[in-house]
């Protein structure tokens, strides 16, 4: 088959700058189909504004200027410049070359990701060539121009009046879309309530695979100290701050942090003043294999209805429970009180369960054995090549 993927970003030698899971996960399906024989391209986000390709692993990843007000991710705009990009981007064209690059591949299916800068018009774009559309749910760029439904420290419930009006065009053309799938029931079900997704749009669930280079660690002993982790990105809505004060509220000598990910000093300094006596160490980026062999267990503390998070399932190959907050599908991958817990997203209620396991720490050990004994069953990344590629086929055939 002919295969066009669309990210926002994809990562390569000459553009290694990665902001979430779904470009590490678009790569790994690229790759994937490629070595399964079938022709692919990658389309993203040309930060830098210069229109090239460059063929990586036998994927030719082709970079796409866009006409706003500057690229994405650049955090250093006023409120007023983020409106008119957000605004810009609802409305706007797909970016120029789009249709010639589709017109020249032709290819049997579109399937697109996270779309901030590319624009939901690349649907038009693709349908008006004949070529049919799957779309993944990563995040609420449907229903929300930040992509998180997470406003003033809270997850929205419902879709606010200026995202309604941000997002007008986008949910219009995803009436059209082929075929949708999400990481999550929990994400597909938000969509659905918002309105964004036609009820005669064919919809899948296709989770997550782990990390491939994510393997099943030692266990850790324990020596009077719960080894606790966190990886993943600082924002707010990931719900650090609550982890750390959660971590504040117990005995320092019977439990210690391990916080994974960029963050710049200031950051550091607030998050490290708001429990001055709490045991925390900032590892920055680390490789996941070294960071899961020197914790006992890691937490997923989100505040907003965070899709699947791709550290839960790599967390849970490693062997080391989990322990999140009861916000999106997160949840979904654990069996609570065998290979995890849930619980409120609120720091009483991360602290609860954290003195629980300090107190019975045997519930970690038991669950390591569970999480162990189910690697010979779990899903790999084989297998959602497969899942995605049948939905392929199934469009390819609808419109041949």
């Amino acid at each position: 088959m002919r295969i066009a993927l669309c990210n926002t970003l994809y990562v390569t030698p000459e553009a290694p700058f990665m902001f979430g899971g779904a470009e590490v996960l678009v790569r790994q399906l690229a790759e994937a189909l490629v070595a399964a024989g079938d022709e692919v391209i990658a389309l993203r986000v040309a930060l830098d504004g210069q229109a090239r390709s460059e063929i990586v692993n036998g994927v030719t990843v082709h970079f796409l200027p866009i006409d706003n007000l500057f690229p994405p991710f650049e955090d250093k705009r006023n409120a007023l410049q983020r409106l008119a990009w957000h605004a810009i981007d609802d409305r706007w064209r797909a970016p120029r070359g789009l249709r010639q690059i589709l017109a020249d591949f032709r290819p049997d299916v579109l399937h697109s990701h996270t779309l901030n800068g590319l624009s939901a018009d690349v649907w038009r774009v693709a349908h008006g060539l004949g070529i049919p559309v799957v779309h993944t749910l990563h995040d609420y760029y449907l229903s929300c121009p930040r992509c998180s439904r997470f406003k003033d420290g809270v997850a929205c419930e419902q879709t606010c009046g200026s995202c309604g009006l941000l997002t007008t065009q986008r949910r219009q053309r995803a009436q059209k879309l082929d075929a949708v799938t999400s990481v999550s029931e929990k994400t597909l079900d938000i969509h659905r309530c918002t309105g964004a997704l036609s009820a005669q749009t064919p919809t899948y669930v296709v989770r997550n695979i782990p990390n491939p280079e994510v393997q099943l660690a030692p266990p850790l002993p324990y020596e009077g100290v719960l080894k606790v982790g966190y990886i993943g990105r600082f924002a707010e809505e990931k719900g650090v701050q609550m982890l750390i004060e959660a971590i504040g509220r117990l005995p320092a000598e019977a439990i210690e942090l391990k916080l994974a990910g960029r963050v710049n000093r200031e950051e550091q300094a607030r998050l490290t003043a708001l429990a001055p006596k709490a045991r925390l160490e900032f590892l920055g980026f680390v490789d996941p294999k070294g960071f899961y062999e020197g914790v006992h267990m890691t937490v997923a503390p989100s505040l907003w209805h965070e899709p699947a998070g791709l550290v839960v399932q790599d967390s849970l190959v490693a062997g080391r429970p989990v322990l999140c907050t009861d916000r999106g599908g997160m949840q979904e991958s654990i069996e609570p009180g065998v290979t995890g817990w849930v619980v409120e997203a609120t720091a009483a209620a991360l602290a609860a369960q954290l003195e629980r396991l300090i107190v019975d720490p045997v519930r970690i050990d038991q669950a390591y054995r569970v999480l162990s004994g189910l690697e010979a069953s779990r899903r790999r990344f084989p297998d959602l090549v497969r899942e995605y590629r049948d939905i392929y086929v199934g469009l390819s055939r609808k419109a041949a």
